[in-house]
């Protein structure tokens, strides 16, 4: 569920105001990758809102069908041309109205990538925007930072045969990036071996160190923080999750360490391609390009002085709909608000006149939850305050939380609104493992809150 507020507009939580449903088709993004394909078919059913409805996938791994000339092979054309005829299929039958198709870094590097453009136009009546590094990067930031309370810091997403890079200051895009530097291709050039030797593991973090250091942004300054968006960043993500117990069982909004990050890599680089490829959580079409995309993420974190990054699920094409749909980057606590609304809505437990009253009564936990030091405490228990109308409805409120990736929500948030939840319905032991995430600091006040919501 991605959710994108406008920034402009009050909240409905805020001032009991519920938000007109605008007359938006559904439109669908076309993603044409270098490792993958992808379509996603979006609504904008509330201001504020923006939900996919339905996707697809399919490997096409375009990166490997450039020859030593950077010609795309006919066997690629032709996969992408199927592949473009079938997305289209599938986003006209989820009621799409308008298809808009973008090709990141193997076609944009295709010397005849000329030719695959006039025969999907002749053949399917379809155009193809090849996106430049720019363009890519600063779609891929918007989509990434509309599902996360972060507002300073760089994006960075690593694709199959491109990393692009952005820089947000304040909530707005400052300076964009792209490097050669891709999971599938660097892999296919550096990691010969299969498993890669440390001979090839050592030359590869040289390069890879030594094009960041040429014409990357500088380090994060204070108050900035580093997010990955991209399917390697969400697979070392989920292995990392794996390693130990742990409550939140998505990767958007994950905290992921360097340390941590070094780990998964050793791991992932001890084993063959068919070995990691039977790895709960690798996909096979990601076995022989997560290793590389490991080293990439790692030499970022250190060209950057990044001890941790947080992980997005939302990237490019979430940010072609935000631009579609005209939703600015929003800010963080009205994501969450209209987030919640939405989910809500879905369960069909909204009420104005209930969530007035729930917030309203949240609301008195202190005088200014504005300025309060515990703001973020104080927020989370208006917003379990709200989810516990989903009980009425025999939905469990931390399963419909933990379900759903709710923009707006990292995992520091989520954990404590699920543990105010679980302190509602006196379930310390519930709470336990959410609390663990939290700084000691926080847990009196959340069972306090628990207490005067109860």
């Amino acid at each position: 569920m991605g959710v994108f507020p406008d920034s402009s507009a009050p909240s409905a939580v805020a001032d009991g105001l519920s938000f007109a449903p605008p007359s938006k088709a559904p439109l669908a993004i076309v993603d044409l990758g270098s490792n993958s394909a992808r379509v996603v078919v979006v609504e904008h059913p509330i201001p504020g809102v923006i939900e996919v409805v339905a996707e697809e996938r399919l490997d096409l791994r375009l990166a490997t069908e450039l020859d030593e000339y950077s010609r795309l092979s006919e066997r690629g054309i032709a996969t992408t041309i199927d592949a473009v005829g079938e997305f289209a299929a599938f986003a006209r039958e989820a009621g799409a109205d308008s298809i808009r198709v973008v090709a990141t870094a193997a076609i944009r590097s295709a010397r005849n990538r000329a030719e695959l453009l006039a025969r999907v136009h002749a053949e399917l009546g379809l155009a193809i925007e090849v996106l430049d590094g720019s363009e890519e990067a600063e779609y891929a930031a918007t989509g990434a930072l509309h599902g996360l309370p972060i507002r300073s810091g760089v994006i960075v997403d690593i694709g199959g045969g491109s990393t692009e890079v952005a820089r947000v200051i304040a909530g707005m895009i400052v300076g964009a990036w792209s490097f050669p530097l891709g999971a599938l291709s660097a892999s296919a050039e550096w990691l010969t071996e299969d498993p890669p030797t440390r001979k090839q593991i050592k030359a590869m973090r040289r390069m890879v160190a030594e094009t960041l250091a040429s014409c990357a942004p500088s380090g994060l300054a204070e108050g900035e923080e580093l997010v990955a968006t991209g399917g390697s960043a969400r697979t070392l993500a989920r292995l990392a999750q794996r390693q130990a117990p742990y409550p939140i069982p998505r990767t958007h909004g994950y905290s992921l360490d360097r340390d941590t990050l070094r780990d998964v890599g050793a791991f992932l680089a001890g084993h063959s391609a068919i070995e990691r490829s039977a790895i709960d959580g690798v996909r096979a079409g990601r076995a022989d390009s997560i290793v590389g995309g490991a080293i990439i993420l790692e030499e970022m974190m250190r060209h950057l002085g990044a001890d941790r990054l947080t992980v997005a699920s939302g990237g490019i094409r979430e940010g072609l709909a935000m631009r579609a749909f005209g939703e600015p980057v929003p800010q963080p606590r009205l994501v969450r608000a209209v987030t919640v609304e939405s989910l809500l809505r879905h369960y069909r437990v909204w009420d104005e006149d209930d969530m007035e009253a729930r917030a309203i009564r949240a609301d008195t936990l202190s005088p200014d939850p504005i300025e309060d030091p515990f703001s973020e405490t104080l927020e989370a228990a208006r917003l379990a305050s709200m989810l516990r109308a989903l009980s009425d409805a025999g939905i469990h409120p931390v399963d419909a939380l933990l379900g759903e990736d709710l923009a707006g929500f990292d995992h520091t948030m989520l954990a404590r609104v699920a543990a105010i939840l679980h302190f509602i319905e006196g379930d310390k032991d519930a709470a336990r493992p959410f609390l663990s995430l939290l700084p000691g600091s926080e847990k009196r006040l959340l069972r306090r809150c628990a207490e005067l919501l109860a």
